[in-house]
């Protein structure tokens, strides 16, 4: 009898008993499932996050004080000879300032928004700048330090409610009494994904010369920088030229200088760890089912003790019987592993096309056949002891068995 032969019975043997053989197949199907569907959702949770967190910072580079050693505006200043240093590397460098001002929704209540400055054209210069509305101002606009101002979508909820800001008049005070009235060209639109509350603060975007002719911000000096990579610029070689840049010019230990895909390494190793515990808990119920397979297949040697005893009369080696009873379990596992990655896939597609985190489906080619080779294995491991038992009946004994 060849192999061939073993696996025709083997499918005669579980298609006879298809009840039984679903039951004992179940365990492996919500396993594998399990296993699946937990393992490609971290695949999708971690590409979520880095398309919102790419979408709020982007492929960007963060230089401020590094207020944690104890450096300050004063003692670790951004000037324009820094900015002209930075701009030898693949980026655009976007100095910005940093405040807050006050406006007025009814007389004598004050409240607090962000003020931030920011060169003209910022849309060109960082692409997660976004209008919804009107414009951003212009560079020339901007040189030349005029009254214009550009809302977050949060600000110009806050200071036209119901109203469209485009061209109007905002007045705003800073810290000292002092006013400010600019004029509104343009609103952003609201971030989005898991990340938009980080940029959901009520934020003024005003011309920097302006800024400093207000006399609120020293001139010459930046609070904090902003380089966007250019495309296909090395995030980690840019990160260490612009250390060694700001260490050359004023020392170690006073700079903050962070790259936002040190923030996605950070997160994705975050959703790893999650994504192994949650697929070894699932696991577990691939071990529950390799036991119902063993068990089932104990009952079926059980069951065909005359049908083993008439083989082995007939000719049958030992090896044979023992193939026979292995092929029928590692049938079966892959039977329920096919059957539990197809459900996984369904049930991803569903979350991908409800869920707008998860919109991006992923299914790694690698994980369905580690699915399908780790069913396989459980159904090898476990169906070792019922083949060795029946390849070990004496033939003489089976035949008498009732």
């Amino acid at each position: 009898m060849n192999p061939l032969e073993n696996f025709r019975m083997a499918f005669e043997a579980l298609s006879g008993n298809r009840l039984r053989s679903f039951l004992a197949l179940l365990g492996i199907v919500i396993g594998v499932f399990a296993v699946t569907t937990m393992v490609s959702l971290g695949e999708m949770a971690s590409a979520g996050i880095t398309r919102d967190l790419e979408g709020i910072a982007g492929r960007s580079i963060f230089i401020q004080p590094d207020f944690n050693n104890g450096a300050n505006f004063d003692s670790a200043p951004i000037r324009d000879e820094d900015l002209q240093s930075l701009q030898a590397l693949p980026v655009k460098v976007i100095p910005q300032l940093l405040g807050n001002i006050q406006y007025e929704p009814k007389p004598g209540d004050r409240r607090w928004l962000q003020l931030q400055g920011t060169p003209g054209d910022l849309p060109s210069l960082d692409p997660t700048t976004k209008i919804a509305r009107g414009r951003y101002f212009s560079d020339s606009e901007a040189r030349g330090g005029l009254p214009l101002a550009v809302l977050s979508d949060r600000a110009a909820k806050d200071l036209f409610p119901g109203r469209d800001p485009i061209g109007q008049t905002v007045r705003l005070f800073f810290s000292d009494g002092s006013r400010a009235d600019l004029t509104v060209v343009g609103v952003l639109e609201p971030p989005g994904g898991i990340f938009g509350g980080l940029g959901s603060t009520a934020t003024v975007y005003a011309p920097i010369p302006y800024l400093w002719a207000s006399g609120q911000f020293r001139r010459d000096r930046y609070d904090f920088v902003l380089l966007s990579l250019n495309k296909g610029a090395d995030a980690a070689q840019v990160q260490n030229q612009v250390r060694h840049i700001f260490e050359t010019r004023y020392g170690k230990g006073k700079y903050s200088i962070q790259s936002t895909e040190s923030f996605q390494s950070t997160l994705r190793n975050i959703t790893l760890i999650l994504q192994a515990l949650l697929g070894a808990i699932a696991g577990l119920s691939l071990l529950v089912g390799g036991i119902g397979i063993m068990n089932i297949m104990l009952v079926s040697v059980t069951e065909r003790t005359r049908e083993i005893g008439l083989r082995k009369a007939l000719g049958a080696t030992a090896a044979l019987i023992r193939q026979q009873f292995l092929i029928e379990a590692v049938v079966l596992t892959l039977l329920g592993g096919i059957l539990g990655v197809l459900l996984a896939v369904g049930l991803l597609a569903l979350i991908s096309a409800l869920v707008p985190f998860f919109g991006v489906f992923v299914l790694s080619p690698v994980t369905v056949l580690l699915a399908l080779t780790v069913s396989a294995l459980v159904g090898l491991f476990f169906g070792v002891w019922p083949a060795a038992r029946a390849a070990a009946l004496d033939p003489i004994e089976a035949l008498r068995f009732e």
